[in-house]
């Protein structure tokens, strides 16, 4: 992929590290999960899943 600039460059480091933590932080969710630890599914868990759902649409918008 080649770049226009070296912001255009940046910004893709930026959204490529962002969605690395997030896949690293529902991992371990996933295994805490399995491993027998229950946590109660809050509101916050519903917002977080909800505005995650929204970026992703609006990024495949934008392809």
């Amino acid at each position: 992929m080649r770049y226009s600039g070296v912001s255009e460059y940046m910004r893709e480091l930026i959204r490529a590290d962002e969605k690395r933590k997030a896949e690293d932080r529902l991992e371990a969710l996933l295994l805490e999960g399995l491993n027998g630890k229950e946590t109660e599914f809050t509101k916050e868990d519903w917002n977080a899943i909800r505005k995650e759902a929204l970026a992703r649409i609006n990024r495949k918008k934008q392809n």
